[in-house]
């Protein structure tokens, strides 16, 4: 189980979290901060949180800042929260230290499988150029074992259909799953279409 604290100001969001994350990882623990100070006291009294996922605009300091803080008081990732999506933006996230950047108009499903990567050891990026840069890092025959994936074939069915070994066929998925930053078919899937690299 997983131990999340969301910092962000506005109730609405953080109960609309709250319900999603209850709804789509219901073993998730999701603890709330309305404030940079109320986050800090909250790290200060429990060591048991998993990832903080913060707003860049918070009523007391911006999110850039309480993620650098954040970072330099231990190894517990951050993701930041945004309504922009701008390059400006991302690069800021990243200069503070977070794993990644969400825009808040992002679907649930992928809200969280990007929390998910975060809290595997990876990034969570997303924009159109991470898109076209993972476009370039498939190869063609892992391009065609994802379209059979998508199209709900099985590895043997994968074989066959591409005459290579069932092993082969394991490794593709292995190697997309980390691309993907998934954990199942499902989650490959879903991330695949997400980021536009299947119909």
């Amino acid at each position: 189980m997983a131990t999340l604290l969301l910092v962000d100001d506005h109730p609405l969001f953080r109960e609309g979290f709250a319900q999603m994350m209850r709804v789509l990882r219901p073993h998730w623990n999701v603890r709330h901060a309305s404030s940079a100070e109320e986050a800090s006291g909250a790290l200060d009294d429990d060591a048991s949180v998993d990832l903080v996922v913060i707003d860049i605009n918070l009523p007391d300091r911006d999110g850039f800042c309480l993620c650098a803080e954040v970072r330099a008081r231990g190894a517990t990732p951050c993701v930041l929260i945004s309504g922009r999506e701008d390059e400006g933006t991302r690069v800021r996230a990243r200069a503070s230290g977070a794993g990644g950047l969400i825009a808040k108009s992002a679907s649930p499903e992928e809200i969280v499988l990007l929390v998910d990567r975060v809290l595997c050891g990876g990034d969570a990026f997303a924009s159109g150029a991470a898109a076209d840069g993972m476009v370039a890092d498939l190869t063609p025959r892992q391009a065609q074992v994802l379209e059979l994936l998508a199209e709900g074939h099985g590895n043997k069915e994968i074989r066959h259909r591409l005459g290579i070994a069932e092993r082969t066929v394991r490794a593709h998925l292995t190697e997309l799953f980390q691309l993907l930053g998934a954990h199942s078919r499902t989650q490959a899937i879903i991330r695949a279409r997400e980021l536009g690299l299947i119909a």
